[in-house]
């Protein structure tokens, strides 16, 4: 006899906050809030289909304990916080969950900054009014509301890929590598032909190719050296002297330093500060800042910084691409330039151009293919203007790399700008 399937931890936690809200009044209250200004992502929570951060579960459980001859709230709480933590880590162990939490703390970053930016803005036209009004205060309120909760979900997400990590670290430290036991290969003159293929990492395994690899790739004269790299595809072959090296990476540590200090202290907007520092530092000094955070137990801040980095000027993101390419940080090369492609066309145009400049055409390629993917065709086919010779047919070949539908589409969009 077949019985019901058991709730894995996200239904189970969908179940709760359902029964939740049958409780409150849909009008009123933060329920009521979060009815109107969110509501297709308030019933993909009730659905299962996401888990809210907690702030929303904390206001609908005040919610709860406002209610007249409520007495369960207290419990109520601890069962929410179980059962959200149990959710979160379900959800965070699936596959792809990294970048989705990178994606979403960038995100929240941004949403943090802006909300901070909108209050300042609030504040001053507060001051001057004369007389006072009460629609500039209420406004003010409900600002300063936005900027409290995206920096507690900023919080929220890097403890959230602060666990992570360490999970990833006991996996490591599990792997290392069972490959470490395997007999070591027979050598020498008499066993040619007969070496045994090494494995890959488990890491590695079953790891997509960059969206630019997938694609076509540019052939022909006017694509000559679009596409080329250095050395061994690692950039440049000069390394800094020994010396240089040594002084990138003694400032690194020592922002890390002062960064972990500040965390310490609980000290979020110093901290936030100190990461918008590091980020216009010297290109050469990215890779070294992350490789540090990481290993003080801060790579939550990578995305962060990876973020203001995005903000750099054209030439200066370029180097900083280039920089985390060379020191074989491709990942966070290809989040850096995804994340630029929300700025101006023009600017993600030229920065195509400082990066093919350095002999980064691929990076150049997945720029421009970010660029596809967000923006309209005709906004993405205004980023030829720039520099038609150089960017048109590296636009094209972008566009193919997406898709074929967008490569059409782009091309009409070209066809049309130039009439």
């Amino acid at each position: 006899m077949s019985g019901a399937q058991p709730r894995d931890a996200v239904q189970e936690f969908a179940h709760f906050l359902t029964d939740l809200a049958w409780r409150l009044d849909p009008e009123a209250g933060w329920y009521g809030v979060f009815a109107r200004r969110d509501p297709e992502g308030l019933r993909a929570c009730l659905e299962g289909r996401e888990v809210p951060p907690w702030d929303v579960v904390e206001s609908l459980l005040y919610d709860l304990a406002e209610l007249p001859g409520e007495q369960g709230a207290s419990a109520a709480g601890a069962r929410a916080r179980r059962l959200h933590a149990h959710a979160v880590a379900d959800i965070d162990a699936r596959p792809g969950s990294r970048p989705a939490l990178e994606e979403r703390l960038a995100a929240m970053v941004r949403e943090e900054r802006r909300a901070a930016q909108r209050a300042g803005e609030l504040q001053e036209v507060a001051r001057t009014a004369h007389p006072p009004q009460a629609r500039l205060a209420e406004d003010l309120a409900w600002v300063r509301d936005d900027h409290a909760r995206a920096a507690s979900r900023a919080d929220e997400l890097r403890a959230r890929l602060e666990a992570l990590g360490r999970a990833e670290a006991r996996g490591r430290e599990r792997a290392g590598r069972r490959k470490a036991k395997r007999p070591a290969r027979p050598r020498g003159a008499r066993f040619a032909g007969l070496e045994e293929t090494e494995e890959a990492p488990e890491e590695y395994v079953n790891i997509p190719a960059p969206a630019a690899a997938q694609g076509a790739t540019p052939r022909g004269a006017r694509f000559a050296g679009a596409l080329q790299q250095g050395p061994d595809d690692g950039g440049p072959a000069d390394s800094p002297p020994p010396e240089v090296a040594a002084e990138e990476r003694v400032a690194a540590a020592t922002a890390v330093s002062r960064l972990t200090r500040l965390r310490a202290t609980g000290d979020g907007g110093l901290a936030y500060a100190e990461l918008c520092a590091a980020a216009h530092r010297p290109a050469a000094e990215l890779p070294l800042l992350i490789e540090e955070l990481e290993r003080a137990g801060l790579s939550f801040d990578v995305p962060t910084l990876l973020w203001e980095a995005a903000c750099l000027p054209p030439d200066g993101l370029a180097a900083a691409a280039d920089a985390l390419t060379a020191a074989d940080r491709g990942a966070e090369g290809t989040a850096l330039l995804r994340q630029a492609v929300s700025r101006p066309v023009e600017e993600v145009a030229l920065t195509a151009l400082a990066l093919l400049e350095r002999d980064r055409g691929a990076q150049a390629l997945e720029l421009l293919a970010a660029l596809v993917r967000s923006r309209t065709p005709e906004e993405a086919a205004a980023a030829e203007a720039v520099a038609p010779d150089a960017l048109g047919p590296l636009l094209l070949a972008a566009a193919e790399s997406v898709s074929p539908h967008r490569h059409s589409d782009i091309a009409h969009a070209l066809r049309i700008a130039h009439r």
